[in-house]
């Protein structure tokens, strides 16, 4: 598969702070990575780079297209924390999942279809009348990945998302994963929960082990 992604002699941080340096990384397209590492060691830093919403120090930071020409345009979609989430916020399930559709998808009956197709897949089809605040942690997190998929994103990157879920919810989604998201998808997952047996579906960047 050709490459999507290439950090070269990378350095990243903030301008007072250096967090990672000398950072190479060639992420092929369709590749699982899971980011692990100690608090602090800048994982987040490092996905907020990628997302560009920190500008690199130095070094170079290139992204390709499916043909492998450069481009600033990968589609690239963001899963939070649900710890991030406000629970109390008046929004409903179905209302969540079409943020995540394109704004030019029209009309009003094409973006319901969508929302339904991506409830159904991911399990939540009964929910979508929710309220947020009436979630499980697992169920909100099913809400965040149908909103996260609905852009069809050629990159994926998954912030803790098996932090605050029990085993059951934990096994299950990562079960969905590996069934509703394209393969074609790349996918980074942030993670302090990868398991030993984990590691053959995942290759493993480690921070703060250089």
């Amino acid at each position: 598969m050709p490459q999507i992604i290439q950090l070269q002699n990378a350095t990243i941080g903030y301008p007072d702070k250096v967090v990672l340096d000398h950072l190479d990384w060639e992420i092929q397209r369709g590749e699982h990575w899971a980011i692990t590492g100690p608090n602090g060691c800048g994982k987040t830093t490092l996905m907020r780079t990628l997302l560009r919403l920190i500008p690199l120090r130095s070094g170079e930071l290139r992204c390709y297209d499916a043909e492998g020409k450069l481009t600033e345009g990968l589609v690239t979609s963001y899963l939070p924390q649900i710890s991030q989430i406000d629970r109390h916020f008046p929004i409903h399930v179905y209302e969540v999942i079409d943020s995540g559709l394109p704004d030019a998808l029209k009309p009003a009956t094409k973006r319901w279809e969508q929302v339904q197709h991506l409830a159904e897949a991911t399990g939540i089809s009964h929910l979508l009348g929710q309220p947020i605040g009436r979630l499980s942690g697992g169920q909100l997190q099913r809400t965040l990945l149908a909103r996260a998929l609905a852009s069809e994103p050629e990159l994926l990157i998954l912030d803790e998302p098996l932090s605050f879920l029990d085993r059951s919810y934990k096994e299950s989604f990562e079960e969905l994963l590996s069934t509703i998201v394209r393969p074609e998808t790349t996918i980074l997952m942030v993670t302090h929960d990868l398991q030993a047996g984990d590691q053959e579906h995942w290759q493993v960047l480690s921070l703060g082990h250089f």
